[in-house]
């Protein structure tokens, strides 16, 4: 009878390990897709409803919740409609960097009357976003290059442009040095129509603690070319949004929020939900440590190195 009543506890003890597994629910990652293109380890993870591309070092670049392909993505995509606020007649867009297309498929929903091209260095990526990622090349085209040797190839204007490019190392994700450098950034401006913004997403944090040499030495070696930069902060993970205009004239915290709150009441339905509330924290200064940092150019611009 002891054996028994032993056998017995420890089928209670398992069955109630069981049931609270069950109760936490959870979930483990699936690997859908592996690949190794030419410039990235390409990976498509899920857990639950979400979705991610990773490149290299398994860090996410773009997600999307399967059940609804507008949501799940990072907070800074949103940001990017801040672009507005500094030209709400933008009718043509040129994005730098597909990823999994969040910026793309959610400026093509609420505003489907733009123009949008994207550039995108790896072909593997464009394929990735088709197939996984709901893309539809057909409404919005990709052209396989580098940015910056597309730049030379073609002459057109553009009243917005969008960076998100990353590339990854042992030590975390970078911008590709040769588009964060001074002369990269002149070819930019170059091809900005009148009144045309300029948008990119730089990773980290702008105060507290350390000064962050990527997102001041990018923010330093813009000032040399656009007379004018504005830093959104995503809330929910750490991007920068900087926003570089042309004006001469700068506009201060109570400008932006008179002119967002003039588009959300007159073109309600062309701007994400995260534009609406705000869900960002503005910055009306350079970021700290700006003294110390480097202006990037050519000759020097070790983007990889910064995140030491």
């Amino acid at each position: 009878m002891g054996n028994l009543h032993r056998i017995l506890h420890i089928s209670i003890l398992a069955a109630i390990f069981s049931l609270l597994l069950a109760s936490i629910g959870t979930t483990t990652e699936q690997v859908l897709y592996s690949y190794d293109s030419v410039y990235h380890h390409i990976r498509v993870t899920q857990e639950g409803d979400i979705r991610a591309l990773r490149f290299d070092n398994y860090t996410s670049q773009s997600k999307m919740d399967i059940n609804n392909p507008l949501e799940g993505h990072f907070g800074y995509v949103g940001l990017m409609f801040e672009s507005f606020v500094f030209n709400p007649e933008i009718q043509s867009v040129l994005m730098f960097g597909l990823g999994g297309g969040s910026t793309q498929k959610l400026f093509h929903y609420y505003q489907p009357d733009l123009n949008i091209l994207t550039v995108e260095l790896d072909s593997a990526v464009v394929d990735v976003a088709g197939e996984y990622f709901l893309y539809d090349r057909e409404q919005l085209p990709v052209e396989v290059d580098d940015a910056r040797t597309w730049m030379r190839r073609n002459s057109n204007k553009y009243d917005l442009i969008i960076q998100d490019t990353y590339s990854s190392n042992a030590y975390g994700t970078f911008i590709p040095f040769h588009l964060a450098t001074l002369e990269y950034f002149r070819l930019v401006a170059s091809h900005l129509d009148d009144g045309g913004v300029f948008a990119i997403n730089v990773i980290g944090t702008v105060y507290g603690g350390e000064p962050n040499r990527v997102i001041t030495s990018v923010y330093k070696t813009m000032r040399e070319v656009f007379p004018q930069l504005f830093m959104f902060a995503a809330r929910d993970v750490q991007n920068v949004v900087i926003v570089a205009t042309q004006d001469e004239e700068r506009m201060n915290m109570q400008d932006i929020q008179t002119i967002q709150s003039a588009l959300i009441r007159d073109r309600r339905t062309e701007f994400p939900q995260d534009f609406q509330t705000g869900a960002f924290t503005f910055y009306d200064t350079a970021p700290s440590g700006l003294s110390d940092a480097t202006i990037l150019t050519d000759d020097f611009a070790p983007t990889d190195n910064l995140l030491r």
